[in-house]
């Protein structure tokens, strides 16, 4: 894997025990911070005492973060569920209601030591565990382990599927004061790159009175957090198209876009983007007369998605397509107003038909 850079970001991660900690300095320390929400390792789901205080704390001096959950894997993989589950909960209650964090939620997996289970066992059980989560959560999981926990279980290997997690950001624990390690972590697991790297348990960071657990993290803080929403969005109605405007995204690891409308899908569009003409005559269940809502995400390299940001571009035209207009009137029942007029002395009877339930 990578060494740190001189642009390498650094971090700190907090739990109850190292809580004790002045975030008006922490803040002029630390590009990051994560914190420890959970763990089931007295074989229940446990919330960390300091946790809903310490994400506060993170928002009010503005330190970009996020929390893991120490699991504990095991032959019933069902164990992943409910972890995970208890995990979103937790998280939520720390960070608002389908928030988990500006970085990527973890989960902390360094049991068991005794190889009470299987490496596939053990693979099947986080896999299933970052399936669940990011299936419900919408949100990329990270996995923190240790150099040492990843060759003691076959190098992550799976028999029969591989490397199923070398496509997760991985945080990784190599601590530089161990002799025997090297100067920086190896390859391992299938993954060539790390995206946080512990590299002391030891570290002495001002703001904090006791030892702490130290990171590099990436270049640049994008690359752990989730796309910012996007801005300056605009959308404007004419002759049956909705045109959508917005700023590009500053985000260095920008993919794309995913506009909507009305909530359903409408089309996903590259990083350079700016401008889309939507045909409103195309978007499903959409007719004449319906308000029209256009929102927008962006995403990243990761699949990570922003916030979607949702904006009234006004009602559909009444302008319809010929077989538009033919297939909507199949569907209308019509009454007529018969009309007697009487000019010059000659009378005429004319027949006006409308749509039942309209007043003339």
């Amino acid at each position: 894997m990578q060494n740190k850079t001189s642009k390498s970001l650094f971090g700190v991660d907090l739990n109850q025990y190292r809580a004790n900690a002045d975030f008006k300095i922490l803040a002029t320390k630390c590009d990051f911070i994560f914190l420890r929400s959970s763990g089931s390792g007295t074989g229940k789901f446990k919330v960390d005492t300091k946790f809903l205080e310490l994400a506060k704390k993170c928002r009010d001096f503005g330190i970009p973060s996020s929390a893991y959950h120490f699991a504990v894997p095991s032959a019933d993989l069902s164990t992943a569920d409910s972890q995970c589950d208890d995990f979103i909960n937790i998280l939520q209650e720390g960070y608002g209601k389908g928030n988990y964090g500006e970085l990527f939620p973890v989960v902390d997996v360094e049991v068991p030591l005794d190889k009470s289970i299987s490496t596939d066992n053990l693979l099947d059980w986080i896999d299933r565990f970052r399936r669940r989560f990011e299936s419900k959560t919408r949100r990329r999981l990270m996995l923190y382990t240790g150099a040492f926990f990843i060759e003691m279980y076959n190098n992550f290997k799976h028999s029969k599927k591989g490397y199923i997690l070398s496509d997760m950001p991985l945080w990784i624990a190599m601590y530089t004061d161990i002799p025997t390690n090297p100067p920086f972590p190896n390859d391992a697991g299938g993954w060539t790159r790390w995206r946080v790297w512990q590299f002391s348990e030891k570290g002495k960071v001002a703001g904090i009175d006791l030892p702490v657990d130290v990171n590099w993290g990436p270049d640049h803080i994008d690359l752990l957090r989730m796309p910012k929403p996007v801005s300056n969005v605009k959308a404007t109605i004419h002759g049956g198209m909705a045109k959508v405007t917005w700023n590009k995204s500053t985000d260095i690891d920008l993919n794309g876009y995913n506009l909507f409308v009305n909530k359903e899908y409408i089309t996903t569009l590259d990083k350079n983007a700016v401008a889309y003409n939507i045909d409103l005559r195309k978007v499903p269940r959409l007719k004449a007369g319906m308000e029209v809502v256009v929102g927008i995400e962006s995403f990243d390299l990761d699949g990570e998605f922003s916030k979607r940001v949702e904006v009234k571009a006004g009602t559909r035209d009444n302008e319809m397509e010929p077989e538009e207009r033919i297939q909507l009137e199949d569907q209308m029942e019509f009454q007529e107003f018969r009309y007697d007029s009487k000019e010059d002395e000659e009378e005429e009877t004319f027949f006006i038909r409308y749509p039942k339930g309209w007043r003339l």
